[in-house]
């Protein structure tokens, strides 16, 4: 088996240089690292974990706790996530709350106990986040912020995507633009049902809003309901992309389409709204970057920085596809609005 010594002497290098680059990057060259991963490479060195935690003083652990691993948003967050921790030589261990607060905090209290480094989160909402900072745990949240928490955030601008999509539907000849779906009290809900109804107001239009949660059960019930009452708006907006598939699901049992009866749009890009009939559009965030961010922002903790709670907010992207072509016959009967 291949030693640290064989590593240095194949790369050309010092034992203590093989050591720096693998536990610390940043103090050597981008060449002399190069040099040493080909090394650790062709060799199959593989390097003592609780050696290397020894000599940084740290677990080189990191948590990662998503709350709901399911959605293929957070499952790409968890991508970005991990390609930074791997790059800077940390092992990355991931939860999943599944949207349960109880969860949230047995998985926190575990990782807490094993002194990982540092840990990030998307909340599912009162998991004792804030009981990691109190300890010192270096702590960035993500996507979701936790209300009086001076920490680190990473997230995207629902506001500003909320906003896209009302304008969108609107100059499309939409009026009755309703939102559905999304629990209340989450952060990025109330960022996105503040920018749409502000969007709303400025176009003139009555906000219909129907909260519930983020899954496809949600979207369903939802529809069944405004059918049911007869409040179906001409255009529907989805708090995420579950929510916009069981929206699908209960038109169609009611023998309605998308858009031949209803326009859709929701939060979110699913691989499938590209596929499905019909095309969805929708808002895409920049979920590999957001994970990338918070860990490379979590690293700067670890690290030592001494600054201010960071909130970096990454831009959103419309993506407009065939579900939002412009108001069916169904509604010509009331084109301005409710």
């Amino acid at each position: 088996m291949a030693t640290l010594t064989d590593v240095a002497r194949s790369a050309g290098v010092s034992p203590m240089t093989v050591s720096r680059a693998l536990n610390h990057p940043d103090a050597v060259s981008p060449a002399t690292r190069a040099r040493v991963l080909g090394a650790v490479e062709a060799l199959g060195y593989v390097p003592n974990a609780a050696a290397r935690s020894l000599a940084s003083g740290r677990s080189l652990v990191v948590a990662l706790s998503l709350s709901d691993i399911r959605n293929p948003y957070f499952a790409t967050i968890a991508r970005g996530v991990e390609e930074v921790a791997q790059r800077n030589g940390y092992t990355l261990i991931l939860g999943n709350s599944d949207e349960r607060p109880e969860r949230e905090r047995e998985f926190l209290r575990a990782v807490v106990s094993r002194q990982v480094d540092g840990v990030l989160i998307s909340t599912c909402g009162d998991g004792d986040v804030q009981g990691v900072v109190e300890r010192g745990v270096p702590l960035v949240q993500i996507d979701r912020r936790v209300p009086g928490l001076v920490a680190d955030l990473v997230t995207h601008d629902s506001r500003d995507g909320a906003r896209q999509l009302v304008e969108h539907l609107v100059r499309r000849g939409y009026r009755r633009i309703g939102f559905i779906g999304g629990p209340p009290g989450i952060s990025t809900l109330k960022d996105r049902l503040s920018g749409y109804r502000k969007a709303m107001r400025d176009a003139g239009l009555t906000p219909v809003v129907e909260l519930g949660r983020y899954d496809q059960a949600s979207g369903e019930e939802i529809v069944t309901r405004l059918l049911r009452e007869d409040r179906l708006p001409e255009a529907l907006i989805g708090a995420n992309n579950f929510v916009a598939l069981g929206a699908i699901t209960a038109l169609r049992s009611h023998g309605l389409t998308v858009p031949g009866d209803v326009g859709l749009a929701c939060f979110g890009d699913l691989e499938s709204a590209a596929v499905i009939d019909p095309f969805l559009t929708v808002i895409a965030h920049p979920a590999f970057e957001i994970g990338q961010e918070a860990m490379q922002m979590l690293l700067e903790r670890i690290r030592g920085a001494m600054i201010a709670p960071r909130k970096r907010a990454l831009p959103v992207t419309l993506i407009v596809r065939r579900s939002t072509p412009g108001p069916s016959k169904r509604f010509a009967r009331s084109p301005s609005g409710v």
